[in-house]
């Protein structure tokens, strides 16, 4: 009798089991919305991703990204729900036709741009609301640029950055 292979819950062959699974749960939400799709999956070193190949690529990222967010949301919820103490191994990235990193690219210029101005007219700058992510991508951007700071102001959906020259500190 050949003994039991079990693999400790870090291991690359969990990784996979929760990929595939995720996959799989993907297919069948992007089914029932009438979407045909393939799904790539792309082992990173801090994230899995979950490209999503599809015609319906604009039916799938949905307006700013809040379809794609809450498939994201979705997927974390049902491959994490049945894990030991809800113990995670890496975040499982929804992504399609690039949309992720152009927003990274896209939320950078935004900081870029409006730390120039709030440098230009030593007046704090503040943003639009946007999401928990959003707002880190734009704090970290922020920080690299000399003599600004940033902060988040408001509550919930409210919540948004102010970007604070040092001559207004």
């Amino acid at each position: 009798m050949e003994p039991a292979v079990t693999e400790s819950p870090g291991s690359p062959g969990d990784r996979d089991d929760l990929a595939e699974k995720a996959s799989e749960f993907l297919l069948g939400v992007l089914e029932r919305m009438g979407i045909s799709a393939d799904i790539d999956i792309k082992d990173d070193v801090d994230k899995t991703v979950l490209e999503i190949q599809t015609q319906d690529t604009e039916l799938v990222i949905g307006r700013r990204g809040v379809v794609m967010d809450a498939l994201q949301h979705l997927v974390n919820k049902v491959v994490y729900r049945d894990r030991a103490g809800g113990e995670r191994s890496k975040p499982l990235v929804v992504d399609a036709g690039g949309f992720r990193d152009k927003q990274i690219e896209r939320l950078r210029s935004i900081a870029q741009k409006m730390g120039e101005k709030a440098l230009q007219t030593k007046q704090i700058v503040e943003l639009q609301p946007m999401t928990p992510h959003d707002r880190r991508i734009v704090h970290m951007a922020i920080a690299e640029i000399p003599g600004l700071s940033s902060r988040s102001e408001g509550e919930g959906d409210e919540r948004h950055i102010l970007v604070v020259p040092a001559s207004a500190e």
